[in-house]
């Protein structure tokens, strides 16, 4: 049995997991504040608007040994209290960039410094962040974070797993999805919506020839043959309104 995750191994599980993890709350599947203390590492949400964090769970809570009223007082000035600024200021930026084009299924991948106030040196930490958008929200305003040190990631990568109870279907096709192009998922969310290439061609001004080309590349990327398939595909991954 494979014990040690590759570096590719571990972001590719961190992406699917914290996507799993936002997916769930968007749906309305439970709330960060009633899982957030079962799973390993660092959980936190970070409010664009007011500059602050305004949930984390314990572990993140012990690492830094402040509690969450303690950081949201600090404000601004809690991404310089425990980080590099150099850093942390680049990340930031990423930030307010998904913030501002809404990029909802992009997942930014990070590492970088974090030193406890009783601390001498800083520890290396991984990082995947997402906008959050909790039921029924368009528009998100907060980033959702899953933070782990590097050394642990093989360990938490395994618990995150098995608290989230993911399917085995999502985990397999998870990396077919990361494959589609921005302009094949609007494609597909049309398609289960019962469009055909000539309404789809009036909503996306593409020539049916270049719908065609895609719709040919969906399948192929995604290794399906019936409609079905593909519905149960856009339902699983957020691009069905269904």
């Amino acid at each position: 049995m494979k014990t040690n995750l590759t570096t590719r191994e571990i972001i590719c599980t961190s992406r699917q997991q914290l996507f799993t993890l936002e997916n769930k709350i968007h749906k309305g599947d439970f709330s960060l504040e009633t899982i957030g203390d079962y799973l390993p590492g660092n959980i936190l949400v970070i409010d664009l608007t007011k500059v602050a964090t305004i949930y984390m769970n314990n572990c993140g809570c012990n690492i830094l040994k402040h509690n969450v009223e303690e950081l949201a007082e600090l404000g601004p000035g809690y991404f310089n209290h425990f980080f590099v600024p150099d850093e942390i200021n680049k990340i930031v930026a990423s930030y307010y960039v998904m913030q501002k084009n809404q990029e909802k299924e992009r997942i930014l991948n990070f590492v970088h410094r974090v030193k406890a106030l009783d601390e001498t040196s800083y520890k290396w930490y991984f990082a995947s962040a997402k906008l959050l958008y909790t039921p029924g929200q368009l528009v998100s305003d907060k980033i959702i974070l899953s933070v782990n040190e590097v050394n642990s990631l093989g360990t938490v990568a395994k618990k995150i797993n098995s608290v989230l109870e993911e399917s085995d279907w999502m985990k397999k096709n998870f990396a077919k999805y990361c494959r589609l192009t921005p302009k094949e998922k609007e494609i597909i969310s049309l398609l289960v919506l019962g469009n055909n290439n000539a309404a789809i061609s009036d909503t996306l001004f593409i020539t049916k020839l270049t719908i065609n080309t895609h719709r040919r590349n969906i399948k192929q990327k995604l290794e399906i043959k019936t409609f079905s398939e593909l519905y149960k595909f856009a339902t699983a991954f957020g691009l069905s309104p269904s």
